[in-house]
């Protein structure tokens, strides 16, 4: 009966194990954004920074990102 439950506790211990591996390795969610390119936070960083998106493509868009505090015009995609 001894080795009856120890073979079941066993058997659930590398079940658990591997689904705790499974969960870690499993990738997460993609990041939101990519910055390809910073200009400044000026009306001319921001027509800078619509007119490469606009060159750039339909997936590229500008946004505005905080670094260290300065905030900034950025070129990012998906």
């Amino acid at each position: 009966m001894r080795s009856v439950v120890k073979r079941v506790s066993l058997g659930m211990s590398a079940a658990v194990a591997a689904a705790a591996m499974v969960t870690i390795l499993a990738p997460g969610p993609a990041s939101a954004e990519v910055i390809v390119r910073w200009y400044p936070y000026t009306t001319a960083g921001a027509k800078s920074c619509n007119t490469a998106a606009n060159a750039a493509g339909p997936e590229y868009y500008c946004t505005v990102v905080t670094i260290g505090g300065t905030r900034v015009y950025a070129l990012a995609r998906p």
